[in-house]
């Protein structure tokens, strides 16, 4: 076996606090200041209030904790007429929102494939052709950024009213893409997809915006403490790498929470689970909502018609994710109990929760196949995995082994469950992801969280242990 000499591994420490000390350095040195550089949607086009949309809101979370948020979006842009209000080329146009001229330190990138012209393409070649100019002009976007000392931020596709079944497929293509390049990602789509690439009733204003209630879900797709954790630098999530653990839990009701200090409306909670005995594996609180739906007028001279949805908080609610007469399933907040065919082995499964708060629907997946959905519309504040959460779920099972923890601020759709079911790692809208690698599991730790956020679950009271990768078997 190789050993270093002391001299050589004392100079490999301190290369290694160097360099953490310089991407420190260099973003802490980086102004306080989100620049949301996009069209129409982005400018807060649709919004009746006149707010600005999504960008309004961010501004209003994030300016009481330091940050200042500037609009710099242009209606109808698209990759190409948005690349010349970069940076001002001679001497700038006073009627233009440029990009570089503000100094952000962060910049969010919120263009549209509608606008690049998915829709209006009528062959494959064509659509392809948009595709690829779509995905090349937001990468062009990234890249001049990162060269400017701007770390970018990439919105997602969001839906359009009048888009086919085969336009869904390319949108959803392009979401998932995004998804897993190296940049921070938020999925528009998770929040208000009707589940075939359009608005869910009552948050569109019109064929592609959203109004102010499809806003409102846009920013909730946002990671509250993502700014916060890119300023302290922390990567791109991946997965461990070396030997592989995972918690192994024989007791407690709640061995690992997280309670949300943040309103969250849209969310998929996903991990790994192997157990042999019935028992509540995973829980969800918080509250369900209930839906008011009215006729609205906007635009300019008031004379677009659209329906909104306001959304109000109902009554307590307890959901769980379990194994019942030896098959996986999921409980609703109404009690109502979604079964799989899976059953519970030796062997490891995926289990998959994903709510579209906008639409009212929770779909649950194991291993990557969708098992069943059901109607609800929740706002969800606790999640417990690992055991039952409250008395009123019932036990859990007598042994369960975790690993590979998700919990996304978006829903997820058929092709994003089954990603994670393969054991790729999607980033967009990530609020934690837990490998449960740690060393040890010690009552009130914070546990490892690779998601750009500064959330975490917590160890709760029970008997949780790290078990090795000679036991994943």
């Amino acid at each position: 076996m190789k050993r270093f000499h002391p001299i050589a591994r004392f100079s490999l420490v301190l290369l290694v606090l160097f360099t953490a000390t310089v991407v420190q350095s260099q973003n802490s040195n980086r102004p306080r200041r989100i620049a949301v550089f996009g069209s129409s949607v982005a400018n807060g086009t649709g919004d009746e209030f006149g707010k600005e949309g999504y960008t309004g809101l961010l501004r209003e979370l994030l300016s009481a904790r330091g940050w200042e948020v500037l609009n710099q979006s242009r209606g109808g842009d698209t990759t190409k007429t948005m690349a010349p209000r970069f940076a001002p080329q001679g001497t700038p146009d006073p009627n233009v929102r440029y990009l570089l001229p503000v100094n952000p330190g962060y910049v969010v990138i919120g263009l549209s494939l509608a606008n690049e012209g998915v829709f209006e393409a009528k062959t494959t070649t064509d659509k392809e052709a948009i595709f690829k100019q779509y995905a090349d002009g937001i990468k062009g976007f990234i890249d001049r950024s990162r060269q400017n000392n701007i770390v970018p931020i990439v919105g997602l596709v969001y839906p359009r009213m009048v888009y086919t079944s085969v336009d869904y497929e390319y949108v959803r293509k392009m979401n998932l893409l995004q998804n897993t390049w190296d940049v921070p990602t938020v999925n528009y789509l998770g929040a208000t997809d009707d589940g075939n690439g359009r608005y869910a009733k009552g948050f569109d204003f019109d064929d592609k915006h959203p109004n102010a209630a499809g806003h409102r879900e846009f920013f909730y797709a946002f990671v509250p403490s993502l700014f916060d954790a890119l300023e302290k630098g922390k990567p791109t999530p991946t997965a461990p790498t070396g030997a592989r653990g995972f918690a192994r839990v024989t007791e407690g009701i709640a061995p690992l929470r997280f309670d949300t200090q943040d309103t969250m409306h849209p969310f998929a909670v996903s991990f790994f689970v192997r157990t042999q005995t019935d028992g509540t594996v995973a829980a969800i609180s918080g509250s369900t909502l209930t839906g008011k739906s009215e006729v609205k007028k906007g635009g300019r001279g008031g004379t677009v018609e659209f329906e909104s949805m306001t959304l109000s908080p109902e009554r307590p609610f307890n959901a769980a994710v379990g194994v019942q007469n030896g098959k996986f399933t999921y409980r609703s907040a109404n009690g109502t109990v979604v079964r799989s065919e899976a059953a519970a082995d030796s062997r490891w499964h995926h289990v998959a929760v994903s709510h579209y708060t906008a639409r009212g629907e929770t779909l649950f997946y194991v291993d990557g196949k969708l098992a069943g959905k059901i109607e609800e519309r929740l706002q969800p504040k606790g999640f417990v995995v690992g055991g039952a959460g409250s008395a009123d779920n019932g036990a859990a099972p007598k042994q369960a082994d975790y690993r590979d923890v998700f919990l996304f601020r978006s829903a997820l759709n058929s092709d994003e469950v089954a990603a994670l079911h393969d054991g790729k790692i999607l980033q967009a809208s990530l609020e934690i992801y837990a490998p449960l690698n740690d060393a040890q599991f010690r009552q009130d730790m914070t546990v490892e969280n690779r998601a750009q956020s500064l959330s975490a679950f917590k160890v709760g009271a029970g008997r949780i242990v790290h078990a090795a990768k000679s036991s994943m078997r």
